[in-house]
């Protein structure tokens, strides 16, 4: 009996120091909160840095694809939906049935079409920048300007 009750009071004494040895700092509501703050705001700039990268990693896939494609003889149709229907015209003209005209189109309007005017893509990409002109006739690309 002796060493079964030692055996008990040698339990008792490690659970005793245990439990207040375990938890010497109390909770601090505001410090946990504050902590909770830094840590969201640290996960947002982590994924806002990814977002800018992905973007002009979107940006410059869209360019080299853009800049490939857009060759002589390629239908008109096609023009349209790889660039879009927002362009300047620079010069048009009829003669003997045919349609000729000159387009310029702007990478600010590329972007806008495919991504829109709130994306990561838009903010970042060059305002202004022409990105090539393009001769056309009545079906097809008769000429690139880089």
């Amino acid at each position: 009996m002796p060493k079964i009750l030692l055996n008990l009071l040698n339990c008792l004494y490690c659970l005793i120091f245990l439990l207040s040895s375990g938890c010497t700092q109390k909770w601090d509501p505001d410090n946990q909160f504050q902590l909770e703050v830094q840590n969201l705001k640290a996960k947002r700039e982590i994924y806002k840095l990814s977002r800018i990268q992905e973007a002009q990693q979107n940006l410059n896939q869209t360019k080299g694809d853009l800049l490939l494609q857009v060759v002589r003889n390629l239908p008109i149709r096609e023009l349209d939906l790889l660039l879009g229907y927002k362009y300047k015209v620079l010069a048009q003209t009829s003669q003997q049935g045919d349609f000729w005209e000159r387009r310029q189109y702007f990478w600010e309007d590329i972007v806008e079409g495919k991504w829109g005017t709130n994306s990561q893509e838009h903010e970042i990409c060059a305002k202004n920048s022409v990105l090539m002109i393009v001769s056309i006739n009545s079906s097809e690309v008769i000429g690139v300007e880089y």
